[in-house]
Parts: structure tokens; sequence; C-alpha cells
């Protein structure tokens, strides 16, 4: 009925696999979970062996790094159900019902449901960019999020059928971190497959330092350029390239591109997420300049 597919790298899935594996007992249906760490090597991977311990689930460390896309796609093709719930591993579910939730959406009208991400309270992840970040442009309510279905897509936390998880698949061509999910949430939409969204948040729980945040920011601003340049970004449906492109026009990007490294260091101090927004802008403006000599 429902396969769980959780990729790892660096980090001890066990709690979150305990958890959905207490929940789908309860559920009384047939699952499997299936956790992959990506090669990361980790020391401390036999926390996570413990996962081949709990029925119908199991644990596996493949002997390469594949990328942040090809893992999921390997994990789906594993896959022996009709349906799969991708999970990050840093996440656990807000709610008890959180699989009984998903689960009462097979009888419907529908093929890919996202539930959304949210962010614990705590007085010590406050200090975090990637906190602040995520309370202001991920934990978004459903009200707004059924209204902009692909923007609010996220790839930690979404059920979909099997086949039309085949029939789309993640662009392989992405190896490192970032804009996976807008990619893969285009592919949806282009495909003719609706993005349902539910009240079934799980909490984001892995919170990098500020400095980790923000060099994937800026690899994941990398990958906005090179999936433009692959031709699978329109810039007029972007509102990144679309703003970076006016920019450009009033030939102000020159002095973004300065300035970038100033917005870079301010966000990390400060961890100002207006300061991170800036870094975003005028690091495309950077990358763009770069790439035209």
């Amino acid at each position: 009925m429902i396969s769980v597919l959780i990729p790892t790298y660096n980090y001890n899935a066990y709690n979150l696999v305990a958890e959905i594996h207490q929940q789908l007992i309860k559920s009384n249906i047939n699952f499997e979970i299936i956790c992959l760490d990506d090669g990361s090597n980790w020391q401390h991977n036999n926390l996570n062996e413990k996962i081949n311990t709990l029925s119908y689930s199991k644990f596996e460390i493949l002997p390469n790094n594949i990328g942040r896309s090809a893992i999921r796609n390997l994990l789906a093709k594993k896959a022996t159900h009709d349906w799969l719930l991708f999970l990050d591993a840093d996440v656990i579910p807000v709610k008890s019902d959180f699989i009984a939730t998903y689960y009462r959406q097979i009888s419907k009208n529908g093929s890919v449901f996202c539930g959304g991400i949210a962010y614990e309270d705590h007085s010590k992840n406050k200090s975090f960019l990637r906190y602040k970040y995520g309370k202001k442009h991920e934990e978004v309510a459903l009200e707004k999020r059924i209204k902009e279905p692909d923007k609010y897509f996220f790839t930690g936390n979404f059920f979909i059928k099997k086949i039309v998880f085949d029939n789309v698949q993640f662009e392989e061509k992405l190896i490192e971190y970032g804009r996976e999910d807008l990619l893969f949430s285009i592919g949806l939409l282009e495909d003719k497959f609706a993005i349902a969204h539910l009240n079934n948040e799980v909490y984001h729980l892995g919170l990098d330092e500020n400095n980790v945040f923000i060099a994937k920011t800026k690899k994941a601003m990398e990958n906005v350029i090179f999936l433009e340049k692959e031709g699978f970004l329109e810039n007029e449906k972007q509102k990144l390239l679309k703003i970076v492109q006016l920019l450009t026009f009033l030939k102000m990007n020159f002095l973004l591109i300065k300035w970038y490294p100033i917005f870079e260091r301010k966000a990390e101090k400060l961890s100002s997420v207006w300061y991170l927004n800036l870094l975003k802008v005028s690091y495309v403006c950077y990358l763009k300049k770069k790439a035209n000599g």
C-alpha cells in the first residue's frame, strides 16, 4: 500500500523511522520503509542500522554518493507499493495521525499531496538564520499554499502515486543542494498532475549553522543558473530571474555584484533573512555576469 522513502546523509534517521513505523502499525496497512544513506561513510551509521530491527524496514548504505535527485529516484525504484511517501531524514511529524491523514487521501481523486513544513519555536532555534528563513518562506498557511501549489511544494514531505512519480522523476543532473523541488513541481504541472496541499506538517529539525546554510543557499543559486542554461526554466516564470533581468537592464547589476560579499557577511553575522534575500539576488547577478564573461 505505502512505501516510505527516506534519503539520509550524515544524519540519524532512526527516531523518524521509529515514529513513522509506529503510526503505520497503528493504521493497520501494508507498508515498507526504505532508508538509504547516500555514501556518506558516517561514523555513526550504526545508529541507523537499528532501522533493520523494525518490521518491514531496511537501511542500506550506498557505496558512492549519487546526489539528492538520483537517490530519490533510486528509492522509488526500490519501492514495491503503489503509493510513495517521501520524507527528509531531519524531520518529524507534527501530529500523531500523520500517516492516517495521508492514508485517507488514497480514496480521493488526487495523485500528489504535500503536507507542509513547520519549525519548532524553541528559544534555541530562534538565533539560526535557517529557522528565520524557514518561518518566513516555508512555514506557510494552508490557504496560501493552495493558491500557489507549485511554489510551496517541498520534497521533504510529500505523498505521491508511484505511477505518477515514475512518469516525472527527479532531474539527476542536479547533484548538489537546491532547487530539485522546484524542478519536480514544474514537471508535475507540465504533465497535468495537480498538487494538493494538506495540513499534515512535519517539523524541520536539521537547522544548519549560518555559514553552512548560506553556502547551501549559494549552491542553490548556482543550480538556478544551471537549470536556466539547460532550458529547464523560463525567465518569465521565475521571480528571481525576472528581478535579475530587470536589474541588468537598468545596469544596476554591477553595483549588486560588488556588494554580494557584504550581504553574505551581514546575513551570517546578523542571522538576517533580509540580507540573505539580497545575497541571493546579488549572487545570481554575479553568476550571470561571470557566465557571460
